[in-house]
């Protein structure tokens, strides 16, 4: 899976719930992969895109709440593998 830092998941839940969900299951033993996507923001007055870690973070260039996420609200299947 592909999980960006806005999309409002909890890493670790996640794990949690796949693990308990796949014991007992056809698919024991099954292994999920998460990879971290940081957010992303475009500042409307400095004209830059810049990195956030939280929604209604500050622009870290010039102090301004004008940003609009252009990256890491995403959840999505990278790849699935199946034997």
């Amino acid at each position: 899976l592909e999980i960006g830092s806005l999309a409002g998941v909890e890493i670790e839940a996640m794990r949690f719930g796949f693990d308990v969900v796949m014991k007992g299951s056809l698919a024991d033993g099954a292994r999920l992969e998460i990879i971290e996507r940081p957010g992303q923001a475009w500042c409307l007055p400095c004209a830059k895109a810049v990195a956030v870690a939280q929604r209604f973070d500050a622009c870290p260039e010039c102090g301004s709440h004008q940003l609009q996420v252009t990256g890491g609200e995403e959840m999505r299947i990278k790849e699935l593998e199946v034997e």
